[in-house]
């Protein structure tokens, strides 16, 4: 529409200057002079649309209020050459409303129609008050139709702010998007590998302890092929859960039986290694849980057991697995050596570190009360879910 508009000034003023031509040619007695300055008024018309096309690109009016300068004067020298161009000054209208703003616009449209008014009269028209009144109503038209063609161009540049403030944050979205990808992608890695570490802790680590454990043992046995088969069998099951690490399956242990079985097969390997008193306890109603709970509690048990074997000298360990409706929790204890909670957390242990995290990851806790000389009680707790 706005397109159309402008085609139809730009149409309208070379029309009705082309009129203005043929009827001096035909009526005034020497034509000369308004028809050199009409090929020149087109010229500088035609000339100037770059003026006004750069003006709006730009967001300067200046070149254009130059060129509407010049055009303007230009027809009120054929308005005083001839009576036939007065018309012209209708295309005039629109252009000062496009170029120039609201207020200078109407001030020009006065002008313009006084001096419209004024030529017709001083030419000698036939009808005064049509040469008053046609003038009045014709600028009036032409100032209420640039007003719309105005308001036309500002929705125009409304719309295409809007759009291309849409368009940026389309952009901004997927850039957004692409970078939360990113992190999540980081984040899982980083998961990954805390997971991987923690499972390698609390299986390889913990079983190449016990191989080494009764590899010393071994030297002061006067039976060396028990302790070798139980190094035999330690091994084997290390190698077991290694494939089941670096697979990142299930652990073996829990796949064919409850976790209640398998904490209950440490407790034998511990009893039958170490030679100490250990017992398991399961109190309560057993619930199913979650893999990933089972998981959890038995690699904490894994862990905690083999401290007992490193560190603790205990002569009895009990092993507790309560079930209640809102929690299930595993408890610990040894009558060994115990040690400083404080100085182990100071010196960043890894083992109660990964412990805590696998808990921290299901929102569990764990709490480790100890002493010098006063044993071990290590409790991990973990929300049942509804």
């Amino acid at each position: 529409m706005l397109r159309v508009m402008t085609l139809g000034a730009h149409g309208l003023f070379v029309l009705l200057l082309a009129v203005g031509v043929a009827r001096s040619v035909a009526d005034d007695p020497n034509p000369v002079p308004a028809l050199v300055l009409a090929a020149l008024v087109l010229g500088w018309y035609l000339a100037g649309i770059w003026f006004a096309r750069r003006s709006a690109r730009t967001g300067s009016a200046g070149y254009g209020k130059v060129w509407l300068a010049v055009l303007i004067a230009g027809w009120l020298g054929l308005a005083v050459l001839s009576g036939n161009y007065v018309w012209v000054a209708f295309p005039l209208f629109f252009l000062c409303f496009h170029l120039l703003s609201t207020a200078a616009a109407l001030v020009s449209t006065v002008a313009i129609t006084a001096v419209v008014v004024g030529a017709t009269l001083w030419h000698g028209a036939s009808n005064a008050v049509a040469s008053i009144v046609g003038p009045i109503f014709g600028a009036a038209a032409a100032a209420g139709m640039a007003l719309v063609y105005q308001q036309l161009v500002r929705d125009a540049q409304q719309r295409r702010r809007l759009y291309d403030e849409l368009a940026d944050s389309h952009h901004e979205l997927l850039s957004a998007q692409d970078e939360l990808a990113t992190l999540q992608r980081e984040a899982g890695a980083v998961a990954e590998r805390a997971r991987l570490a923690r499972d390698i802790h609390d299986t390889l680590a913990q079983g190449f302890s016990s191989i080494l454990l009764l590899a010393r043992a071994g030297q002061r046995d006067p039976d060396p092929v028990g302790v070798l088969t139980r190094i035999a069998d330690t091994a084997q099951d290390n190698l077991v859960e290694a494939r089941r690490v670096v697979g990142a399956l299930t652990p073996s242990a829990l796949e064919e039986a409850s976790l209640a079985s398998a904490l209950g097969r440490l407790v034998e390997q511990l009893r039958e290694h170490l030679g100490v008193a250990a017992e398991l306890v399961v109190d309560g109603d057993t619930a199913a849980l979650p893999m990933e709970y089972d998981v959890a509690l038995l690699r904490v048990a894994q862990s905690a057991l083999a401290n007992v074997r490193l560190h603790s000298r205990a002569e009895h360990v009990r092993v507790t697995l309560s079930y209640a409706p809102d929690e299930v929790r595993l408890d610990v204890v040894d009558d060994g050596v115990g040690f400083d909670p404080d100085a182990a957390a100071a010196s960043a242990s890894f083992g109660l570190r990964a412990m805590r995290d696998r808990l921290d990851s299901l929102g569990g806790a764990l709490v480790v009360e100890s002493a010098p000389g006063d044993g071990t009680a290590l409790a991990a707790t973990l929300p049942v879910p509804s």
